[in-house]
Order: C-alpha cells, then structure tokens, then sequence
C-alpha cells in the first residue's frame, strides 16, 4: 500500500531539503525506518523528487580542433566519457545533440532522422530544451527496426524531435531490413513508401547514428539482423553503419548481399546532403566512428572524449 502525497512530499523534503537521517525522520513522524526508506522510494518512482544530474564542465578544444582538422570536419562537440554507466554517456550525447539543433537547425529546413538509443535521448533531451518554435519537417532516413522498443523506433524519434519544434514529421511504414529482395522491390514500389523515400533528395540536413558490431550496440541487439547476417557482415570487413548503410575501418562503403533486401538512405545520398551531423560515443565504437568519418560524409561530429582520443590514435 502506497502512502499518500502530503506524507511523501513531507519526508522527501526532510530528507532532501534538511539532510535528516531516515531514523531522525521516523522519530519526527512517528513512524519506522522502513516506511521512510520505502517512502523516500515512492517519492522519487511518482515525481515528488527529480533528481537531475550535470555532467562536469570540461573544455575540449583541443580535441574538437584536431578531429575538424584531420577529418575536415565544419564542427565537432566533444562531451565527457567519464559519466559512469553507458546509459549516462548515452544521455549526455543526447543533450549536447539537443542542444546543437536547437541552435543550428534553421526554420523551413528539412531534417532527416535515424534511430537508435543514442537518437532516443536526444529526442527526450530536446523536450526539456523547449527550443523556440520553428517550422520543420522530420522524415525517418530508415524502415523499421526488428522488435526494437518502440522509442528506438525511427518514426517515433522523428515524430518528438518534431513535436520538440512545433513541426511535423513523415512516417515511413516499411521496415529496415526485409526477408528478400523481392519483397524490398514490391515495397519501395509502393506509392506511400516512395513519397517518404523522394523526399531523401531533398534534406537539407540529417542527424544519425554510428552503429558498431563491437557490443555493446544497438545495432546487434535490435537491428533485426540474424546470426548469419551478422557473420557476414564481419567476414565483409564491416566496422559500422549509417541508417544501415555499411563501411569498413577505412571508411569504403560495403556492398554485401543484405543491402539488396535493405529498406534506408545510401551513403551517397548523405554524402550530397548540406549538412549530415553523426553522434556516437564510448571506446567500443571508436572504430566504427573512424571508418564513417573516413567516408567523408560527416560535416559534423558529437561524440566523447574517450571516443575520441582513440580515434585519433589510429594513422592519418
């Protein structure tokens, strides 16, 4: 049995607020230690305490200039690597990507959207940015994924980014990867499919992730794909995608068998595009982030210092 509000507020601003110990609040209000704790507990699970982290103030210059300089990059944003659990690092990446496009995207501008954990964040960072209001358009660059969870989804992650900026957003209700090519070729042929896939000519910009096939990823553990399929991707030489388009370490694209039953924007396509923003980080994904900056398709980066002081270990 829960307790009621005036009791949770009550506790947690004995707790929070005064810095009392769980048994000095108990003697207060006449109740047992572990009511307090479970209280403090429920406190927290229905919103009565918010507790919001900052993530230190670090200034990487240093890094953002040597990564725009060796790869030709317009700009880059290097976030802290040392946050703690993945889940944090894929928050901070998210707020500094919030923040760049509440900046940077200008209004009547056309944005394409990948998927991902990483994109998810984002999508909820930008809701508590509230940037000012302007008129956009979210197209997904990619078909669904898999059994993903819903918010990994690309056309959910378009459709916050959107609400985010007061715009709208387009669905693509197709998924990512198919089971021939048969069926790919039937789909893309479809009308309502191919008013999503036409406006790909037409972005102005894009936002999208690095999928690696080092775990942990997303990539592996809800793109969809099979044993086989990531097998051979691998013996391909493969280090990562871009809204499942593949290249390996030195940033070549990969032509391999899935492609032809793949549902998503090509790497060319992102290459024309006036400005494709790339965010991903943690060591584990230093290879994959080399090879997509290496495909010359990057105009601008936001990963994290780890990620990036490996990066720029590896040769010119």
């Amino acid at each position: 049995m829960g307790f009621d509000a005036r009791l949770l507020y009550e506790v947690a601003y004995h707790y929070y607020e005064l810095g009392k110990t769980q048994e000095e609040i108990a003697g207060a209000l006449g109740v047992s230690r572990s009511q307090v704790s479970r209280a403090i507990k429920q406190a927290r699970e229905e919103g009565i305490v918010v507790i919001k982290l900052v993530p230190p103030v670090v200034d990487f210059g240093d890094l953002q200039d040597e990564l725009c300089s060796r790869f030709g990059l317009r700009q880059c944003v290097v976030v802290s690597g040392e946050a703690g659990p993945s889940r944090l690092l894929t928050q901070n990446l998210g707020m500094a990507g919030a923040k760049f496009l509440a900046g940077d995207l200008k209004p009547g501008s056309t944005l394409g959207i990948s998927w991902g954990a990483t994109l998810c964040e984002l999508a909820a960072a930008l809701g508590s940015e509230k940037p000012s209001p302007r008129d956009m358009v979210a197209v997904p660059l990619l078909g669904g994924q898999g059994q993903a969870s819903a918010d990994l989804q690309v056309n959910d992650v378009a459709a916050r980014v959107a609400a985010a900026f007061g715009g709208s957003n387009v669905f693509l209700h197709a998924p990512s990867i198919v089971d021939t090519p048969a069926a790919r070729d039937t789909i893309m042929s479809d009308s309502n499919i191919r008013r999503v896939v036409d406006q790909w000519a037409g972005l102005d910009a894009a936002i999208v992730g690095i999928g690696s096939l080092v775990p942990p990823s997303t990539l592996l553990e809800e793109g969809g794909f099979s044993p086989e399929d990531l097998d051979s991707l691998r013996s391909a030489g493969v280090v990562g995608d871009m809204c499942m388009s593949f290249f390996n370490i030195e940033g070549e694209h990969v032509s391999t068998p899935l492609e032809s039953r793949m549902i998503g924007v090509g790497l060319c396509q992102l290459q024309a595009l006036k400005c494709a923003v790339a965010i991903a980080g943690g060591v584990n994904k230093a290879c994959a982030i080399l090879g997509a900056l290496r495909t010359g398709v990057i105009d601008v980066l936001i990963t994290d210092d780890a990620a990036a002081r490996k990066v720029l270990e590896a040769r010119p």
